[in-house]
C-alpha cells in the first residue's frame, strides 16, 4: 500500500515537471504594458498573434512569420512582430502547423487568434483573424511571452 501511494506522488511529480517545462514564462510586466500599446510604425504593420484559451494551456506553440521564429505561446499569452507590408504566411505549431496567409497593409495594425483543439498527444491549433476591437479585448486578457523576438 505505502508503495502504492509513493509510485502516485513520484508519477505526480514527473508530470508535473514535464507540464511546467512546456509552459511559457511571461515578460516583465513593463515589457508587457509596453508592447500591448504599441502603434504600427509607419510604412509597417504590426501583428498580435494571441491566445486567450487556457484549453491546453501547458502546451508550447510556435509562432513564424514566413518561417522566421517570432516566439512561444502557452495559455494567455501572446507574441507580436512588425512586418513589411505584402504577402506574408504566419505559422503555428503544436501538433499540427497551421498556416494562415495575409496581405498585410502598411501603417495597420492586425489581431490572429490562435485557437487550441484537442489533438491525438497534444493540443492542435488553428489561426483566425479578429476584427480590432475584439483583437484588442483578447490582447488585454493575456501577457506577452518572455521569449517573444521583438521587445
Amino acid at each position: 500500500m505505502v508503495m502504492k501511494t509513493i509510485k502516485k506522488i513520484i508519477s505526480i511529480f514527473i508530470i508535473g515537471i514535464m507540464v511546467s517545462g512546456c509552459m511559457v514564462p511571461k515578460a516583465s510586466i513593463e515589457v508587457d504594458q509596453k508592447a500591448k500599446n504599441l502603434v504600427a510604425p509607419t510604412g509597417k504593420a504590426l501583428v498580435y498573434i494571441v491566445r486567450p484559451s487556457s484549453m491546453g494551456g501547458a502546451v508550447k506553440f510556435k509562432v513564424s512569420c514566413d518561417y522566421k521564429f517570432i516566439g512561444s505561446t502557452s495559455g494567455k499569452r501572446y507574441v507580436y512582430t512588425i512586418q513589411e507590408p505584402g504577402n506574408h504566411e504566419f505559422i503555428s505549431k503544436a501538433e499540427n502547423e497551421d498556416i494562415f496567409p495575409i496581405v498585410l497593409e502598411a501603417d495597420k495594425t492586425y489581431y490572429i487568434e490562435q485557437i487550441p483543439k484537442m489533438g491525438i498527444l497534444v493540443a492542435r491549433n488553428r489561426l483566425a483573424l479578429l476584427d480590432e476591437l475584439t483583437g484588442k479585448q483578447k490582447l488585454f486578457d493575456c501577457k506577452l511571452s518572455a521569449d517573444n523576438v521583438e521587445k
